[in-house]
């Protein structure tokens, strides 16, 4: 009998039927209508995440879009640096009468952009109803230092008069009852001026895109690297064993580090000499929680560098938030 359909199969019964359109068998991780997030496959969510009642308050934004060579490196600030009045507090041994009380002491701080130290004495005066705390004010304030001190049982408290305004208090002595004292810092209740150097943010969203070319999944990302406030490191020593040092990282300075800061080169090679990058591929978003005023408490996320290690250019495009309650 001559088959007129020219079926050669002869699979009349169950006919190879094209796939139906939205039906798959692959599976994807995908944005959704209704604000959901999840997995999918073809018209079937098999898991989801509901954000339709996600919100988050927000008093700053920005949005930017890079093209990151092969090779090319770049850092994304915050929107705040965390900026407190610094409190510094150093301790009696023993509470003296305020009236009877001389102090010595070096402060250093910003003047036209400049770091200045300068010596200040005062004298607590009991015939002029002055006391310590009205001394040193009256003293650091000819001086033009933006800086204010309160004393109460258990040492002087030098506050900052603004937001930002940087100082360090050393070399306090303190001489009363025929004695002369030198006063030690109470760390724990030390306040810094700025918390993050580099820039914080509440959160961010990065998107990356890769090039249609680039069909290898396991080179689909790019490399990250959050500032911390500090950064401890340790180097072999002389003799044996290693030596611990902390600094602060200046994403801005460039050329050789010093005692107290590390500079961007140096301390982009020692992340990358010690595998301190983190992959980040097609998508990352992370929110945090705001910081306490006048606190060293640090809830916000640090700017950070992005790194591309691969042989082809990847485009980044990042959202970066912040909320301020005041």
């Amino acid at each position: 009998m001559t088959d007129v359909f020219n079926n050669t199969s002869n699979d009349y019964i169950n006919p190879t039927l094209a796939t139906c359109p939205g039906v798959s068998d692959e599976y994807a991780f995908e944005f959704l209508p209704k604000r959901l997030l999840g997995v999918v496959s073809g018209n079937d969510t098999l898991m989801s995440l509901d954000f339709a009642d996600f919100s988050q308050p927000v008093t700053q934004w920005s949005q930017d879009k890079k093209l990151l060579q092969s090779g090319e490196v770049v850092f994304i600030s915050g929107l705040t640096k965390g900026v407190s009045n610094e409190q510094e507090v150093l301790l009696f041994t023993s509470e003296p009468s305020s009236y009877y009380v001389s102090v010595d002491l070096s402060i250093g701080y910003y003047k036209n952009f400049k770091y200045t130290t300068i010596d200040v004495s005062a004298n607590g005066d009991l015939t002029a109803n002055v006391d310590i705390a009205d001394a040193l004010n009256i003293t650091l304030g000819n001086k033009g230092v933006g800086v204010t001190v309160d004393v109460d049982a258990s040492g002087f408290i030098f506050t900052g008069s603004g937001v930002g305004y940087a100082f360090d208090v050393t070399n306090l002595n303190v001489a009363y009852d025929g004695s002369t004292f030198i006063l030690n810092e109470d760390l724990n209740r030390h306040i810094n001026a700025t918390r993050y150097p580099n820039g914080a943010m509440l959160g961010y969203v990065l998107k990356l895109t890769f090039p249609n070319s680039v069909t290898d999944e396991n080179y689909k990302y790019l490399n990250l690297n959050h500032i911390p406030t500090t950064f401890s490191y340790y180097e072999a020593s002389t003799g044996s064993g290693y030596v611990k040092y902390t600094k602060t990282v200046d994403a801005g300075m460039n050329g050789a580090s010093n005692s107290t800061t590390m500079s961007a080169g140096d301390y982009l090679n020692y992340i990358t000499e010690n595998t301190g990058w983190e992959k980040v591929g097609r998508f990352r978003a992370w929110i945090s929680a705001s910081d306490p005023d006048n606190d060293n408490q640090e809830n916000l996320i640090t700017g950070f560098y992005l790194y591309n290690p691969q042989t082809f250019s990847i485009q980044v495009e990042y959202m970066v938030i912040l909320w301020e309650q005041n």
